[in-house]
């Protein structure tokens, strides 16, 4: 197994973990809904874990320098696009860059790049407890994206990213809904978990409906776009690699 997707592997289990404190850890100084201290270790935790993922993407050349260029370019620019929507409850055009970002460029740089939309973003938006479950959220449609395309030469479908985008609409309103759940329900029961998320039923469909839209009319095209950029990157390498042998 490839050191990267051992990563991307412990960035699940402790995004997993993440949801767990609360339950196993209330009230303590790692608790991210009620210690600032928590908060900030589970961010830096999560931070160094996706630096050493690229870490070992370099090593395994499946990734350039400058592709990572583009990777922060292009989160910096999937959390800005996210501020002149907030007037519009979750309606936003980041959960369908970040499909983009990773049906182009993979599982690991998708969660990378859902990551760091929201820690962006939230330098502005405002910080909060709720920034780590928005990071494991946007991380985790970029790994499906990323999986759609393992092989990152299949062909977008736009009738298919529609639906998944539809689905991770209320998928996206749910894991954050646990963080609501954890944080203000009393008693922890399915039921009242259930009941959350019937009340946020009307934003999770806006957020679905908003995927559909921005995947349907824009994603091939964006995905195009990207595709582009990364072939442009690999024939640089090819053609670096075709001198350094003639030269020999």
């Amino acid at each position: 197994m490839k050191k990267s997707n051992l990563i991307l592997g412990f960035l699940l289990i402790y995004g997993l973990f993440l949801f767990l404190i609360p339950v196993i850890f209330p009230g303590t100084i790692i608790d991210p809904n009620v210690s600032t201290i928590g908060l900030v270790l589970n961010i830096f935790i999560i931070v160094i874990l996706f630096i050493i993922g690229l870490y070992f993407k370099l090593e395994e050349s499946d990734i350039t320098t400058k592709e990572i260029s583009l990777i922060a370019i292009f989160s910096t620019f999937t959390a800005i696009s996210r501020i002149p929507f907030v007037a519009i409850p979750s309606v936003q055009p980041c959960s369908f860059l970040i499909f983009c970002a990773g049906f182009v460029f993979g599982p690991l740089i998708g969660f990378i790049i859902g990551v760091n939309t929201a820690l962006i973003s939230n330098i502005f938006l405002g910080q909060g407890p709720w920034t780590v479950y928005q990071m494991i959220a946007w991380g985790l449609i970029g790994i499906t994206a990323g999986l759609l395309n393992l092989s990152r030469r299949k062909l977008p479908n736009k009738y298919l990213n529609s639906i998944i985008g539809f689905i991770w609409g209320f998928l996206y309103g749910w894991v954050m809904n646990i963080w609501f759940w954890l944080m203000f329900i009393q008693p922890l029961t399915l039921q009242s978990f259930f009941l959350v998320n019937i009340a946020s039923f009307f934003f999770d469909l806006a957020h679905a409906l908003s995927n559909v839209i921005f995947l349907y009319f824009f994603g091939n095209k964006t995905i195009h776009l990207l595709n582009r950029y990364r072939q442009r990157f690999e024939i640089s390498i090819e053609k670096q690699e075709f001198t350094y042998i003639s030269n020999r």
